[in-house]
């Protein structure tokens, strides 16, 4: 979002998103929302950062890997930030599920392990566990960064969806471990697949992995399993699935319920928030706060926070988001010390560009 003294842009790189932006500048208009909304579409997500920066754009929603590339490469603030069910600033969390019967296991000794992850380069799947990793200095990337070959060493096996894609492995070089306790599809194609064609794939396919014996822990948010359960999914492998069956590995080597996620998780995730200029801060949310209050909790007309009618989910905000609370503080405490530790896990010494790198590509 860019804020200029009369023009208010935002812009999304997928024209899905900028339909509905552009519906939002027209009924703000008909509504005589004061301040003039416009949509300006960007390449990707470095590109929207890069416009915020330079001042072509004004502001734009983003995930927290992306906050904390925008905070912590150029230098960039957080307007809003979305709430959901009453919970301010948290999304979700990631936990590390094992099964009970697994009493040997210790979140602080995974070497040789067997690991399921819902893909490669995501926040619950790769980011998060893997920089927990770093930071408990159970594995070093050195100056190198080549995370799948340490994390390949680290492992027994894994199934980790995309680490052999040619994006993810332009060389093929990233160990084929990694791949080793993923399962393709029922004719065996499509094994380590970064789509649903891996059973694998997914938070999903990564309980199940866990389930089906293939792997010793799986990384995924924690509410994943009440997700699977009481008939929710219908596969053979979630019917027979319990609560009782499973645990959470907790940062301290100890274990827990699945429902002491509060206490035992690995990071907690912020919720989406509104990246802006840091001299745009105010001015942004007296924008946004005048939209929240005549579309918020429209329940006619246009919704703020509805993708209802669009084909897709979550569309200039997330569809489950209750209300916008202004964000005062900096972006790191938006993050929270959890999360913000796991990030800084892929600043690697000596390289402190490499985090742009990792998180705006």
């Amino acid at each position: 979002m860019n804020v200029k003294t009369k023009n208010y842009v935002i812009f999304f790189f997928y024209l899905i998103f900028e339909q509905k932006c552009l519906d939002l500048a027209g009924n703000a208009t008909a509504r005589n929302v004061k301040g003039t909304l416009q949509c300006v579409r960007g390449l990707n997500t470095r590109d929207c950062m890069e416009k915020i920066k330079n001042g072509t754009a004004d502001a734009a929603s983003m995930f927290g890997d992306d906050i904390y590339a925008a905070g912590f490469c150029h230098g960039l603030e957080l307007a809003a930030g979305e709430s959901y069910n009453g919970v301010d600033g948290i999304s979700y969390y990631v936990v590390a599920m094992a099964r009970r019967s697994s009493s040997d296991l210790s979140l602080l000794e995974m070497h040789e392990r067997s690991s399921c992850h819902p893909g490669i380069r995501t926040t619950v799947g790769w980011t998060v566990p893997i920089g927990y990793l770093v930071n408990t200095s159970q594995i070093s990337v050195g100056e190198q960064c080549n995370f799948p070959r340490v994390v390949g060493n680290f492992f027994g096996y894994s199934c980790v969806p995309g680490i052999k894609d040619p994006q993810h492995d332009p060389r093929g070089n990233n160990p084929k471990n990694l791949c080793e306790a993923c399962i393709g599809d029922e004719n065996d194609r499509h094994i380590c697949a970064n789509n649903h064609r891996e059973r694998h794939y997914g938070e999903s396919g990564a309980l199940r992995c866990v389930a089906e014996n293939l792997g010793d822990v799986a990384f995924v948010k924690h509410a994943t399993v009440f997700d699977n359960l009481d008939g929710k999914n219908q596969e053979s492998w979630a019917l027979d699935l319990e609560v009782e069956d499973l645990k959470l590995l907790c940062p301290d080597g100890t274990d827990a319920g699945l429902e002491e996620y509060e206490q035992c998780h690995i990071a907690a995730v912020p919720a989406n928030a509104v990246v802006v200029r840091m001299e745009d801060k105010c001015r942004v949310w007296k924008y946004l706060e005048r939209l929240q209050n005549v579309f918020g909790n429209a329940t006619e007309g246009f919704s703020l926070f509805s993708s209802a009618g669009y084909g897709q989910s979550d569309l200039l905000f997330s569809d489950a988001t209750h209300h916008l609370q202004r964000v005062l503080g900096s972006y790191s405490s938006w993050l929270g010390p959890t999360y913000t530790t796991v990030l800084q896990a892929f600043e690697c010494e000596g390289k402190s560009d490499d985090v742009c790198l990792f998180a705006c590509v």
